[in-house]
């Protein structure tokens, strides 16, 4: 841009006049001294490869005479650059998340600008800086750049989407409203088709999607059960039952159990309805179990509902009839008891649980999906490691984690597959030495289901610990995939 203005008409060119003069007759080295700067970066800065603040652009215009050209300029690249970055964050905040929330939204109209990229504040590289500046960091003017904002926002952005995400589940759970015009009537198999997808976006690691996909499944699944009668009636109860069942897995996920708790109650009263079904009642005992395990202290509360539960279905373990169902919900329940037995420090029990876990399984005979529970011989393995890394075993659960095949896991049980990977990066981060290889299982875990990482508390934490001793030139993608998440180095 200087160049341009240095060869307009009537003024001497930079070919012919070494070196150049604009046309208010300053030459390039005094043009430099008035705007405190050297030569060398003044030739940066005409040729594109560096950019300065409006102050500097601002000190030009005047003194070549540009008639606001310049600076005009300026703020136009300043703005298509905003653009260009608004729509980078957008397109990889949808990747995770979904629309952009309203709040962040609003914030970036009440700016002019459009931030928010939820979990993630990776910014396009800058072509113009030797380096990417710190976020906050402050310009020659004293003030925060607008770059450097746009990154500070995104810290903030992943607990932001979590909070948003959070508070819509409230208002669902605790205060729906009611519709704003009749509500057409699905049948009971395309809500029953509904409450599967909605246990599949959970599954797959989409809670956003998952919970913007609840209130229409809540509001259908309970027409039905006002709608219905006889048979049809039981499998409305059942459907029900299990929308509440996702909403508490959503909740706890999201990290907030006593929510979590309450959608659960819900689904084991409305699952008491069905007796009969005993596979639905022990999900829902599982449900609560899973809610009160990550509540602080009610670990025996926990225990009490998850081994009354086992009681119930006990009679099951030896029956020829049995069928997958209720085998599925049984092994769930074991399982969820020897990860109580573990937080209890119970190595005996864990072990007794575990075992008894993989003889239903064996019963099962293969890696299954029935009522979402994801039960199967690969599973039981999976808490195995799990187990092991939550108690001070980092060398046990490396083992386990090299025999571990996933390949027969239903193709839904996305998240699954990535807890493997954060349990692994966490006996590694355990094991002296092998920071690198816990941030591999990291980014690898990321890959396969970003939000899962994203609102993983104790990954977060784990995160957190492993930027304290980061060493850049071993743990390359560590700081990224903080920023990724919106964890502050």
């Amino acid at each position: 841009m200087i160049a341009r203005i240095f060869n307009r008409p009537g003024t001497i060119s930079a070919v012919s006049s070494p070196p150049c003069v604009g046309r208010g007759g300053l030459i390039q080295e005094a043009l430099a001294r008035q705007v405190h700067t050297t030569r060398s970066t003044l030739g940066m800065v005409e040729r594109g490869r560096q950019v300065v603040d409006r102050i500097f652009w601002l000190q030009c215009d005047t003194l070549l005479d540009a008639q606001g050209e310049l600076l005009a300029a300026y703020d136009a690249y300043r703005h298509l650059q905003s653009r260009f970055q608004a729509q980078q964050a957008e397109a990889a905040q949808r990747a995770r998340w979904g629309a952009v929330p309203e709040a962040v939204m609003a914030a970036g109209e009440a700016t002019g600008e459009r931030y928010g990229e939820v979990g993630d504040n990776r910014r396009p590289p800058d072509r113009f800086h030797g380096e990417r500046p710190e976020a906050g960091r402050t310009t020659r003017t004293g003030q925060v750049s607008v770059v450097n904002a746009v990154a500070g926002r995104g810290e903030e952005a992943d607990h932001d989407a979590r909070s948003r995400l959070l508070a819509e589940l409230r208002r669902h759970l605790l205060a729906p409203a009611a519709p704003k015009q009749p509500v057409e009537p699905l049948t009971l198999s395309e809500v029953r088709q509904r409450v599967a997808h909605l246990h599949s976006l959970y599954q797959r690691g989409n809670y956003a999607e998952a919970v913007r996909a609840l209130p229409d499944t809540f509001e259908q699944a309970n027409l039905l059960t006002r709608t219905c009668t006889g048979t049809q009636r039981a499998l409305a109860v059942g459907s029900l039952a299990a929308a509440n069942l996702a909403a508490a897995k959503l909740t706890v996920k999201l990290g907030d159990p006593s929510l979590a708790w309450v959608a659960a109650d819900r689904a084991a009263r409305v699952a008491a309805e069905q007796a009969e079904d005993v596979a639905l009642v022990a999900a829902a005992a599982f449900s609560v179990g899973t809610a009160l395990l990550a509540m602080p202290d009610r670990v025996g509360d926990a225990e009490e509902v998850v081994l009354a539960a086992l009681d119930g279905v006990t009679d099951t373990r030896d029956s020829a009839s049995t069928g997958p169902r209720v085998l599925s919900a049984h092994g769930a329940l074991t399982l969820l008891a020897a990860l109580i037995a573990a937080r209890q420090a119970q190595p005996a029990a864990v072990e007794r649980h575990l075992d008894d876990a993989n003889a239903l399984a064996r019963r099962l005979g293969a890696d299954r999906n029935d009522l979402w529970t994801g039960f199967g011989p690969t599973n039981v393995m999976i808490h195995r490691i799990s187990i092991a890394a939550r108690t001070d075993q980092p060398q046990l659960a490396i083992h386990l984690g090299e025999q571990l095949d996933t390949s027969s896991l239903p193709a839904a049980l996305v998240s699954r597959r990535a807890r493997v990977h954060l349990d692994l990066a966490a006996a590694y981060a355990c094991s002296p030495g092998n920071d690198p290889a816990a941030v591999l299982h990291l980014l690898e875990a990321e890959r396969i289901a970003p939000q899962t990482v994203h609102v993983h508390g104790r990954t977060r934490h784990l995160i957190g610990d492993l930027l304290t001793r980061e060493r850049r030139a071993v743990t390359p993608g560590l700081r990224a995939l903080a920023e990724r998440a919106g964890i502050a180095a």
